[in-house]
């Protein structure tokens, strides 16, 4: 086990030996020392603090919506990659008030390479969610709130040159948020206007272009585009025709029409 004394590129010469009657060399080893790498202070130090190596961090997409704009807010754990953690639970679950909110599942949790203030971290997609907010006016986030179990480096070594490790309990917060939403434009709002905010494409198609008395058809109408589509409702057709037309049921987005 080797422990430099010097910075700048340091070489290891060769080892020979000789057996059997044959000499076996190896090859020179150049080693690079930099600077120190300042080691996590022990956990059982009064000075380690709960943030030191250790974020959690909620991400918004939009701090100024709209009434019904959707806004993603993506909940993410940074920890130095020397750390271990363990036994990761939620402790205090923000209730989103004043939001229609729904959660997207993340299928892993893995930690990746990612930065934190400007530094190199691990770090974990812990919780995502899509938040419409319902009201308008300044909209506290509720803070999301986790505790875990973390194994720091002591900086020693066992018998075996392996790195010691002490653990230490915390509980770790993402901090509060505001969110700031902005009521809808009055100009040119139409008079049937139901809250859908976004950018959609409806698309209408017909079974049959031409009817004779009795006959049906189904029309099908879908949207699709970015925006709150889980708060509202198809329009329902018109017809700008001298006939009548009755509507007999409405389901899964398809209408069936019966000329009268």
């Amino acid at each position: 086990m080797l422990q430099p004394t010097q910075k700048g590129v340091l070489v290891i010469k060769q080892g020979i030996i000789e057996y059997d009657g044959q000499t076996y060399k190896t090859q020179p080893v150049k080693i690079s020392v930099t600077d120190a790498v300042e080691l996590p202070k022990d956990p059982n130090d009064p000075d380690f603090k709960a943030g030191e190596g250790i974020h959690l961090v909620a991400e918004v997409s939009n701090a100024n919506p709209y009434l019904n704009e959707p806004v993603t807010v993506v909940y993410k754990l940074y920890f130095d990659p020397r750390f271990q953690v363990r036994n990761v639970q939620e402790v205090d679950n923000p209730k989103y008030n004043g939001f229609y909110s729904q959660q997207i599942n993340i299928d892993k949790l893995e930690a990746v390479q990612g930065k934190y203030d400007g530094q190199d971290y691990a770090m974990v997609l812990w919780r995502k969610v899509i938040l419409y907010p319902q009201e308008t006016g300044a909209k506290p986030l509720e803070p999301l709130a986790i505790n875990l179990d973390i194994d720091v480096p002591t900086g020693r070594r066992n018998f075996f040159l392996e790195p010691e490790y002490k653990s230490v309990s915390r509980t770790i917060s993402a901090g509060a948020r505001t969110l700031n939403v902005k009521p809808l434009p009055e100009a040119g709002k139409p008079a049937n206007f139901t809250g859908a905010v976004g950018k959609f494409n409806f698309e209408v198609n017909a079974s049959k272009t031409e009817l004779r008395s009795g006959e049906s058809l189904d029309l099908d109408i879908s949207v699709s585009g970015t925006g709150n589509l889980k708060l509202f409702t198809l329009p329902k057709p018109s017809f700008q025709v001298p006939l009548k037309f009755s509507i007999q049921n409405i389901k899964n987005k398809s209408t069936h029409l019966y000329l009268e």
